[in-house]
């Protein structure tokens, strides 16, 4: 049997999955899934549990724009954990300024009479200054968290219930705390 040439390249093998990903059509699929796929099944499933968590404890809420806002801030802390936008001072700290936002936003409307507050282009302009607002107020606290940019325009357009800001603040405190718990096991997917 003769020996192999000790700087002949020898390649290795790939898995179907890595064969499969220099197919033009599957170039989309991450090539960090095919070592990595526990992870990233792993933390899709505990995102999931964290959110349903929330929404569980919190049944109280119907608005889309705030549970949606929730949501996103799950999602950054299980995509990027490591991230700056993922830090728990952040995430409550940019829904807290959200709320602020909305208060003042509310507030600016009560100078307007009826007839304009219940116009739908005032409720626009009311979400546009509320995002504006939201955006100003986490740079200047150095809490930038883009979910709370959702958290602001809901409060702002819908008005802020006393329960929805309860229901923002406990839930950015659990995704917080998720994070903090979690986050030494927690890998960055992107």
């Amino acid at each position: 049997m003769a020996a192999k040439a000790p700087n002949s390249p020898i390649a290795p093998r790939r898995t179907r999955l890595q064969a499969a990903r220099h197919n033009r059509a599957l170039r989309w699929i991450d090539p960090r899934f095919t070592h990595r796929w526990r992870i990233y099944l792993g933390q899709s499933i505990a995102a999931a549990v964290l959110l349903w968590g929330v929404l569980l404890a919190e049944d109280v809420i119907s608005n889309g724009a705030i549970v949606a806002a929730i949501a996103s801030s799950v999602a950054i802390v299980f995509f990027v954990p490591h991230s700056v936008a993922s830090s728990p001072v952040r995430i409550v700290g940019g829904h807290i300024a959200a709320v602020v936002s909305a208060y003042i936003v509310i507030a600016f409307s009560l100078l307007f009479p009826d007839s304009v507050v219940d116009s739908s282009q005032f409720n626009n302009l009311l979400g546009a200054l509320a995002i504006a607002l939201v955006i100003l107020l986490m740079t200047l606290t150095n809490t930038e968290h883009a979910p709370a940019a959702g958290t602001a325009l809901g409060l702002a357009m819908t008005g802020v219930p006393g329960e929805s800001v309860i229901f923002i603040l406990s839930a950015a405190a659990l995704v917080a705390l998720a994070r903090v718990v979690l986050g030494p096991r927690l890998h960055n997917l992107i």
